[in-house]
C-alpha cells in the first residue's frame, strides 16, 4: 500500500533559499500545509516527511526530515 502524501514534490528540486519547493496546489488538501507542521512529501516512489518553512504566494518550502 502506497502512503497519501500531503505535497506532492520532487525532492531534488532546490532554489535560492536551498530548500526543496513546489506549488501550493500540488497540495491534495491545502488546509494541511501550515508553516511548522510536518507533513508527508514526495513524488512517485519515494517519501518523506518534512516540515513546512514557509508559503510565499504559491510556493511552498520545505525542510525534510
Amino acid at each position: 500500500m502506497t502512503p497519501h502524501v500531503d505535497l506532492v514534490i520532487d525532492l531534488n528540486t532546490m532554489d535560492d533559499s536551498g530548500l526543496p519547493w513546489a506549488f501550493l496546489d500540488a497540495a491534495p488538501d491545502r488546509s494541511r500545509i501550515i508553516p511548522g507542521t510536518y507533513i508527508l512529501v514526495g513524488s512517485g516512489a519515494v517519501r518523506a516527511v518534512a516540515s513546512v518553512v514557509d508559503i510565499d504566494g504559491d510556493i511552498v518550502h520545505v525542510r525534510p526530515l
